[in-house]
């Protein structure tokens, strides 16, 4: 990986293309945001390869994260939750959830890096893509 600072901006040369970096978010994008983007990337695509393990079908995957940041100490990230949930047709594995959460957490390279530092909650929930009897599709 390449980066250059230029104009309070600092841009990576990566394979995908460029990545634009900086703290104002008019210039590119934030460093938490690639933080939080990297774990987030990394313990999905975990999650997405155990579920197929598990021959559990589902339709999408939505991630939201929350941070709690210490100003006292460089802003730095104190705890990161992600709350996760998984579109499937059958949310009989709801049971599994504390399970599989704990193999992402296990088997995520990204938050492995950083476990020690962060405290890191990762909460899934399996949804229905069913509409519900009077929903309109």
């Amino acid at each position: 990986m390449k980066f250059t600072y230029s104009n309070e901006k600092l841009t990576g040369q990566m394979e995908y293309g460029l990545l634009p970096i900086s703290p104002n978010a008019e210039l590119g994008y934030r460093p938490l945001e690639l933080f939080v983007s990297s774990l987030t990337g990394c313990s999905t695509s975990v999650l997405a390869n155990i579920l197929v393990k598990k021959r559990i079908d589902y339709k999408s995957i939505d991630v939201n994260v929350s941070a709690v940041r210490n100003p006292e100490k460089a802003n730095r990230i104190e705890q990161l939750t992600f709350h996760v949930g998984v579109q499937t047709v059958k949310v009989e594995q709801a049971k599994q959830a504390e399970k599989i959460a704990a193999l992402v957490l296990k088997n995520c390279g990204m938050i492995q890096s950083v476990i020690e530092s962060i405290d890191i909650r990762y909460e899934i929930e399996f949804l229905s893509d069913q509409p519900k009897k009077g929903d309109v599709a």
